[in-house]
């Protein structure tokens, strides 16, 4: 089943955007001392609520939502709080070091290019940036991210700012949509969580 973009029609009147880590806690049992360890395999988990619609909307949403056939579809999504913009078209520099740095170039000289909490893609992996970045004289930064990269992205691999996307499925392979008198249908909210191979 091919992979589907998220309409850009389909707009939430509530967009929940969050991130699942995934540790690993240990307690001593002789001084009851905790030690936990962060493991790779991060992921995003959102949901999405949508005010009641009228036919003609509610009819798009059904439509997405049954081209997914539930848990086995895949779609991608960004997060709707925090769109991005177009201003630049950076590209990854070398190689990582670091899966929570990612150096990049191509950016405006001397400029704060990305605020903490901005969101970007790379490699295929949707990342959060978290802390303010400012680009050097030639326009190259290093923009630390969460979670850290699972896979290297190619050196000049585009870094999308503009609406950058992970991939998800459902969280459930059923979904349902009340319609009242009228034919306008109640409040729906749908949740998923990312997928990576």
């Amino acid at each position: 089943m091919p992979t589907i973009d998220w309409p850009l029609s389909l707009v939430p009147a509530k967009s929940t955007w969050g991130l699942q880590s995934n540790t690993e806690a240990f307690t001593s049992p002789l001084n009851r001392s905790v030690q936990t360890v962060e493991r790779p395999g991060a992921r995003w988990k959102a949901s999405w609520e949508f005010p009641p619609k009228n036919d003609l909307d509610r009819g798009l949403l059904e439509a997405f939502l049954a081209s997914l056939g539930g848990m086995a579809g895949r779609f991608t999504v960004w997060p709707h709080q925090r769109p991005g913009n177009s201003l630049y078209s950076p590209m990854v520099s070398g190689n990582l070091t670091d899966f929570r740095m990612l150096p990049s170039f191509n950016w405006a000289p001397n400029a704060v290019i990305l605020r903490a909490g901005d969101y970007i893609a790379a490699g295929g992996e949707l990342k959060i940036v978290t802390a303010d970045v400012t680009s050097n004289v030639t326009g190259i930064a290093t923009i630390p991210v969460s979670p850290p990269f699972r896979k290297q992205p190619g050196n000049l691999a585009a870094i999308t700012t503009d609406r950058p996307r992970a991939t998800m499925m459902l969280s459930s392979d059923e979904y349902s949509i009340s319609v009242m008198p009228g034919r306008i249908s109640d409040a729906v909210v749908i949740s998923a969580v990312e997928v990576f191979v």
